[in-house]
């Protein structure tokens, strides 16, 4: 297949603030690797994100305008299929592309066909709130594991940082999936991941700007339920049919965001049906679906003891939900930290 460019650039907007949009904006067009077309969807903005637009002079631009707004998904999907380059990068209207960002995720994506995308470390700016720390990537991910994590949580990479194989993409037929109005980056990582591999370059190639405007503080209940679609997809895949309640149970306390979730015989038999499921159907590696597990439970049981929590109280519970060399190594870490206080 026959790419006229190096990348397409895919940025959907809807009324950034100019100066924002600006930043983001020279961000690409300073790329050190300038061989690539910017597409920017424009999502029926108001008349000064559509002023600032029509200002922009460079041949590599073009500006796609939405008639109503369709919303990030299907602007992406929109972008995508305009796209012309070997590699489609994502750009977020508020966040900065670090100058050799396109460089270095292009040398990647050339050395190593097999990957379908490619994400980076980030440094996030602007609010006061932060995004858990992105560790750098093994230089070839475990995949095994990767696909487990998603299972239970959005396993990355940070979603403006991904650079995509376009001939993989058309390929197997992949875009966003529509039915999901935010947390559209989890569905695709469920879906891209089921081609190719997915890496994250640990050195951080783009600026991530934090602000109360952003979906994932204004409508954290949606962005929930999108989550649970994408879970549900997998779950049913794996178990079958499952219920609300059953993707309740999973999501709260696989999450992790919620910190008085204590473990419980609900959510140990839900674990046990998982593993049990996975061992007639053999869709995830079963060691490491269960190592993930017990690190959960092992988690929940931490939560359930407090400072106070008497150590054989924690030691009856390692001994009720983990498996006997895991419980042996719990003890002996709780052993040690009573010891040491």
């Amino acid at each position: 297949m026959v790419f006229p460019q190096k990348i397409s650039v895919v940025m959907p907007v809807y009324n950034t603030e100019i100066p924002i949009l600006k930043e983001a904006v020279d961000s690409i067009m300073n790329q050190t690797l300038g061989d690539f077309e910017f597409i920017i969807v424009d999502d029926c903005s108001g008349p000064d994100t559509q002023d600032y637009l029509t200002r922009l002079k460079d041949p590599r631009l073009r500006v796609i305008r939405n008639e109503t707004n369709l919303g990030v998904t299907k602007s992406l999907n929109i972008g995508f299929r305009a796209s012309r380059g070997k590699y489609i990068a994502r750009m977020d209207a508020d966040d900065i592309s670090l100058p050799m960002r396109f460089e270095k995720q292009f040398a990647l994506m050339e050395n190593h066909p097999e990957v379908i995308v490619c994400g980076a470390n980030v440094e996030v700016f602007g609010a006061r709130h932060q995004l858990p720390a992105c560790v750098p990537a093994a230089e070839r991910p475990d995949m095994e594991a990767y696909r487990v994590k998603m299972l239970f949580v959005n396993p990355g990479p940070i979603h403006p940082t991904a650079f995509f194989s376009h001939e993989k993409l058309l390929e197997h037929h992949i875009q966003y999936d529509e039915n999901l109005k935010y947390a559209q980056d989890y569905g695709m990582w469920a879906e891209v991941s089921r081609y190719g591999d997915v890496w994250k370059i640990g050195e951080v190639l783009l600026r991530y700007r934090a602000h109360s405007g952003q979906v994932s503080s204004m409508h954290r209940q949606r962005q929930i339920a999108c989550d649970q679609m994408t879970q549900k997809k997998l779950l049913t895949e794996l178990v079958g049919p499952v219920t609300q309640e059953e993707l309740d149970l999973h999501y709260v306390y696989s999450a992790g965001y919620m910190k008085d979730t204590t473990i419980n015989p609900e959510i140990d038999r839900w674990y046990r049906r998982l593993l049990a499921a996975n061992g007639k159907r053999g869709l995830y590696n079963q060691r490491k679906l269960k190592r993930y597990i017990t690190e959960n439970k092992r988690r929940l049981i931490e939560q359930a003891c407090g400072d106070h929590t008497p150590i054989m109280r924690k030691i009856l519970l390692f001994f009720r939900y983990l498996p006997p060399i895991s419980v042996l190594r719990a003890t002996g870490k709780t052993i040690l930290k009573e010891r040491l206080a």
